[in-house]
């Protein structure tokens, strides 16, 4: 069994807010040479295999040959991961990381049909978390200055709870979530990684709004709708224009470009001034070119990088975009990765624990 055609990608963009491309790591943790690490992820993706199939049923189980794929996927990404664990360096370059594996998993799933997984869930949370919105924008509209950032952060961490992807989320995926509840639970400061003070010092200061901002959205429901969606539109009322990057095609609970639409459309109908800012072109949605959890940024798509012209801000929300990868990704501009750790082995690689935050803003260079 041979994974090298599985890698064959097709080429897109450089992005052109990497202060050096050349030299751009889009992740140091090689599984070849943690075996601990190794064991652990071949198991995570196979129990997440499993879970991500039986949300399949709902949408691809009634169709005629729904079960047959589904369960040719499967035995698919089984072989996969079994000839990983006797071959883990069997790839280009002769190492293996969390990227790689979620690259097989997505090869499984669409190479049987199985295109998103996750969509009838996606779809759940979306509606339970619109019908929320309204509450969500009236609490941080009876606080000022620092105080509304701070909470407004805070509601970033406790939406971005919502993942699939790690176990965490996995366990509760068929609860939704309670975001004022998370809220009141989020770590206090100082905070694993925190950068807030910064962040505001350079938000508040005089003509220190940003002019333009790139956004990398993660997940469906509470973790866009309430927690990030809020801070996006307090950020674009302060006379930041706002580009929002999606992914293109679905992995996990992510939002695709079509699916994060879906979401402003109906936003707008709840908030008149969130309305005026996307009628004003203030807030645009693009497709990123991704179809991972992870994001490599040397391989983005055109719409991305033309929107991206401008931009003085790039925000990486969630784990997988700003933790697991891109982590110490260096920008020409000032960036800011913002998520919440959910998974032991991710929280053990970065020296954290379970749970913390991560609020790291770093200055232009």
């Amino acid at each position: 069994m041979s994974l090298l055609p599985l890698f064959c990608e097709m080429k897109m963009a450089r992005f052109h807010l990497l202060k050096d491309p050349d030299n751009y790591v889009l992740y140091d943790w090689d599984l070849v040479q943690d075996a601990e690490s190794l064991a652990y992820w071949l198991e995570h993706f196979e129990i997440q295999f499993r879970q991500a199939l039986q949300c399949a049923a709902d949408t691809y189980g009634s169709e005629p040959d729904g079960p047959e794929r589904i369960a040719a996927a499967c035995a698919h990404f089984d072989r996969i991961l079994d000839y990983l664990r006797l071959h883990p360096d069997s790839l280009p370059g002769g190492t293996l990381g969390v990227y790689d594996i979620c690259r097989l998993r997505e090869v499984a799933l669409r190479e049987h049909g199985i295109g998103d997984p996750f969509a009838c869930l996606k779809d759940r949370e979306n509606r339970l978390a619109i019908d929320c919105y309204p509450r969500t924008v009236e609490n941080y509209s009876a606080l000022t200055g620092r105080d509304r950032w701070l909470a407004l952060v805070k509601g970033v961490f406790a939406g971005n709870l919502f993942d699939v992807g790690s176990p965490a989320g996995m366990e509760s995926h068929d609860v939704a979530p309670d975001f004022f509840h998370s809220i009141d639970n989020v770590r206090p400061r100082p905070w694993f990684v925190d950068g807030f003070d910064e962040f505001y010092a350079d938000l508040s200061a005089p003509g220190g709004a940003w002019s333009k901002a790139v956004v990398f959205i993660d997940n469906a429901g509470s973790d866009f709708i309430l927690g990030l969606m809020p801070l996006v539109k307090e950020l674009a009322v302060c006379g930041t224009s706002i580009v929002l990057a999606a992914n293109e095609l679905p992995s996990l609970n992510d939002l695709t470009a079509i699916d994060a639409q879906g979401c402003l459309n109906e936003l707008v109908k709840l908030d008149t001034e969130l309305a005026g800012l996307v009628a004003g072109g203030v807030i645009e949605i693009v497709s990123s070119g991704n179809d991972l959890p992870m994001i490599d940024l040397t391989n983005v798509s055109d719409e991305l990088d033309v929107a991206a012209e401008g931009a003085d801000l790039v925000i990486l929300e969630g784990m997988g975009r700003g933790v697991e990868s891109n982590f110490d990704t260096v920008f020409s501009v000032d960036a800011l990765n913002a998520a919440v750790l959910k998974d032991t082995q991710v929280t053990r690689h970065v020296g954290g624990q379970l749970l913390d935050c991560i609020f790291k803003y770093t200055r232009a260079g």
